[in-house]
């Protein structure tokens, strides 16, 4: 298989046949992306400005000794040290099926030291969309998985398949990557998704299939959860502007403790102190070897969010 991009008009072709759509186009087609309200001449301007980015990021596993000239590239580069045998940058794909023909191309795919396969890609962007980037390394993978032993490109690709799926999230407001392992999409959902793009339908989503009983006890949780915190928070409100003026006579009076007439409370004061703590944009800045190196990955629970509509708060 033989797949090319032409980044002038941003058009891939695979064995000198023009791609149908590309693997981001596919996404924004079918709602599956955060941009799916873009113009696409915005989202071409967005993509030139990253390509020098993009550039240093790929040199780090396609060219030997490179030295990356960006912090996000430096930022990288220090991971590739920590946890890859080997990998390859900027790797096209593409895919041909009953007339449908698809192209994108993997930021990312490496071989860890532990020998486990890992497919990935890059954000510099001021939020993380984990659901689109999930579509998006999965499809391609997908796609890898697919041409089995077939060459791309002159070269042998032999992609069994990624047990670990990675974005690595670059914030330019903090300057800070974070590697996030993201969730395999099912091969049965990608392929319900290319069989509506090659039908011209649009791909829904499954939706949640929820017992009428249990779903009349979830909201009426939710309702009183919510009622109850609103109460507490208007407690809240006037303990602690009651806790003020507390504090307020103490210092006057140099009191040091009060106790209630019951007994059952007792008030301690507790005077004004310093703390100790790192500067971590100074670290970062003047000593990003050690700033990395102190980081610490953790695993964060899966849980569901909900968003109560017209209000400020999310829990």
């Amino acid at each position: 298989m033989v797949v090319d991009f032409e980044e002038k008009g941003h058009i891939y072709s695979v064995n000198g046949e023009i791609a149908s759509i590309s693997v981001t186009e596919l996404l924004t087609k079918h709602g599956l992306s955060p941009y799916s309200g873009v113009k696409k001449a915005k989202m071409k301007e967005s993509a030139d400005i990253g390509k020098a980015i993009h550039k240093d990021l790929e040199d780090i596993l396609n060219v030997a000794s490179y030295e990356p000239k960006t912090e996000q590239g430096k930022q990288f580069a220090e991971w590739v040290k920590e946890n890859l045998d080997c990998g390859v940058g900027e790797q096209m794909l593409g895919f041909e099926s009953n007339g449908l023909v698809i192209a994108g191309t993997a930021d990312v795919m490496a071989i860890a030291k532990d020998k486990t396969l890992i497919i990935a890609d890059h954000k510099n962007t001021s939020q993380f969309h984990r659901e689109y980037v999930s579509w998006q390394v999965s499809i391609l993978d997908y796609f890898a998985r697919k041409l089995g032993k077939e060459k791309i490109n002159g070269k042998l690709l032999n992609w069994k398949g990624a047990k670990r799926f990675i974005c690595f999230h670059y914030n330019p407001k903090t300057g800070k990557m974070t590697p996030h392992e993201l969730d395999k999409v099912a091969d049965e959902e990608i392929e319900r998704l290319l069989d509506c793009e090659l039908h011209d339908e649009i791909y829904q989503r499954p939706m949640l299939v929820v017992d009428p009983e249990l779903q009349q006890k979830y909201l009426q949780a939710e309702e009183n959860f919510i009622a109850v915190e609103k109460q507490i928070k208007a407690v809240q409100k006037v303990r602690d502007d009651l806790r003020a003026e507390m504090l307020r006579l103490f210092e006057e009076q140099g009191i040091k403790s009060w106790e209630s007439p019951d007994g059952k409370l007792l008030v301690t004061y507790i005077p004004q102190t310093e703390q100790v703590r790192v500067d971590s944009t100074k670290l970062k800045t003047k000593f990003p070897q050690v700033f990395t190196e102190c980081q610490k990955l953790s695993k964060v629970k899966s849980q569901i969010r909900v968003t109560v509509r017209g209000e400020d708060d999310e829990d």
